[in-house]
């Protein structure tokens, strides 16, 4: 008897893990040999990719991989450095075309955005509704809120009209909680733009966030969380700010919680104002007024005791976006001086920017910079080079820094720049973009990696994207 207690305990568990497998598969017409990712953000405010899928495509142009999803999300899905999402139901069966760019779109080496085609989707099924109601929107802002209406009675009769007949059309949609909390906060963004009588902050919170229950998984709710709260340090009272610097001097988790809680828009939802309260530490991360050090002990302490445990994730994403360097993330500020001169990011803003750290003492450290000076000559209208030489100031050193076109400084293993951008092994590259985001690192160098692609490859993209612009 046991036995079969066993048996029947196994089936049903295998049963249930089952429903949530999910399947995506479809045709990559022209990633052919590429590898197809499947990747989730662990949630909406550190915006951390992790995959959690991958395959290859075949000959023939299709592709498909299975995976455990434990709840409806969105998904990403990459390949050769196309991006395209929707939004999966666990148990769901997904079939899609991931279409290559547009040609006559500038490449981004961050990653091109391409609209997945839905092939076979059901009219229940979540991307179908979603789609559907956004068009909706899109159609009605577009037709309504003009600068000739947006300040008149008539938008606001006009939206009050729209609002009506949404509720009318999705009445009897209760059940699919994903898509109530999609309409509801969709809705809200139109309530954010100025128009007529529209609502106070204060309304707004009262209307939309304080009895609504934290949904981590949901973009339209996570994105309209973060808009209301961006800059909300800068917006409250003094003594409510002079609280929370206080907080973060002590390094109190439960401070900077007590001091959120003096104001109204924070007061009612603990769990909502503890995910804000990692929200804005990461925030003053880059004020400097704040000290960093306190902020990354405060995050430490969250990543595992914060009052909520998806809080917990929150904070050790936010504190690893801080630590680490990531593709599109913000890069480390740095202040170096040498010759006179100061150095930092802001110095070269409005350009992409190739640091190359050295080390002097390496036998190919020449060689290989020197495969970077007609690198250099081609395209430094659009991307400027620093070298740091990790190291002493000697004469070898300054003498190094003489033999290249590009500038450069000679920095201490331990100094600001060296640390800030975990020049751990060398040389090692970082590329920046020209508003001071990561798009690589570590950055290609100029020998052939084992995909026999060089940094050249995305020179190449961002001059060709800097001449597009300029038509």
């Amino acid at each position: 008897m046991k036995l079969k207690l066993f048996f029947l305990t196994l089936i049903l568990s295998s049963q249930l893990f089952g429903q949530k497998i999910t399947e995506i598969k479809g045709y990559a017409p022209n990633m052919v040999g590429k590898q197809v990712e499947v990747l989730q953000l662990t949630d909406y405010v550190s915006m951390k990719e992790e995959r959690i899928a991958s395959t290859t495509v075949n000959a023939d142009s299709t592709f498909s991989c299975s995976f455990y999803l434990d709840e409806t999300r969105k998904l990403l899905i990459k390949s050769n450095n196309n991006v395209g999402n929707l939004i999966a139901n666990p148990g769901s069966t997904y079939e899609v075309v991931l279409p290559d760019r547009d040609p006559y779109s500038p490449y981004r080496p961050a990653g091109n955005q391409v609209q997945l085609i839905f092939l076979n989707l059901d009219s229940t099924d979540i991307n179908y509704k979603v789609i559907g109601f956004d068009r909706m929107i899109d159609n009605f802002v577009a037709k309504y809120y003009t600068k000739h209406n947006a300040d008149t009675i008539y938008f606001v009769k006009r939206l009050d009209w729209f609002r009506d007949k949404l509720d009318s059309m999705y009445a009897g949609d209760t059940t699919d909680k994903y898509f109530k909390y999609h309409r509801k906060f969709t809705l809200a963004r139109i309530d954010d733009m100025r128009f007529y009588q529209s609502r106070s902050k204060y309304e707004k919170f009262d209307f939309y966030l304080r009895n609504t229950p934290v949904y981590y998984q949901n973009e339209a709710y996570m994105k309209y969380v973060l808009n209301f709260y961006d800059n909300y340090l800068k917006k409250v009272d003094p003594a409510t700010n002079e609280k929370f610097y206080m907080g973060i001097l002590k390094s109190s988790p439960s401070e900077l919680f007590n001091a959120l809680g003096t104001d109204h828009l924070m007061q009612y939802n603990f769990k909502l104002r503890e995910m804000v309260m990692i929200k804005l530490l990461g925030d003053c991360y880059f004020d400097k007024e704040y000290p960093r050090s306190n902020i990354k002990t405060i995050l430490d302490s969250l990543q595992t005791k914060s009052l909520f445990p998806y809080n917990q994730v929150i904070a050790s994403g936010v504190y690893s976006r801080l630590t680490d360097l990531y593709p599109g993330g913000k890069a480390p500020d740095f202040m170096a001086l040498y010759n006179g001169q100061t150095y930092s990011l802001e110095k070269f803003s409005g350009k992409h920017l190739y640091l190359i750290f050295v080390d002097p003492s390496a036998t190919a450290t020449v060689s290989e910079l020197k495969l970077l000076v007609p690198l250099h000559q081609k395209y430094n209208s659009n991307i400027r080079f620093l070298m740091v030489v990790v190291g002493e100031e000697n004469e070898a050193n300054k003498k190094l820094l003489g033999e290249f076109p590009w500038e450069g400084i000679i920095a201490g293993e331990k100094s600001d720049l060296v640390v800030r951008y975990k020049a751990l092994t060398k040389p090692y590259y970082v590329l920046v973009d020209r508003i001071g985001h990561i798009v690589q690192a570590p950055a290609l160098g100029p020998r052939p990696n084992g995909n026999r692609q060089t940094i050249e490859n995305l020179f190449f993209s961002i001059q060709n994207a800097a001449s597009e612009e300029d038509k």
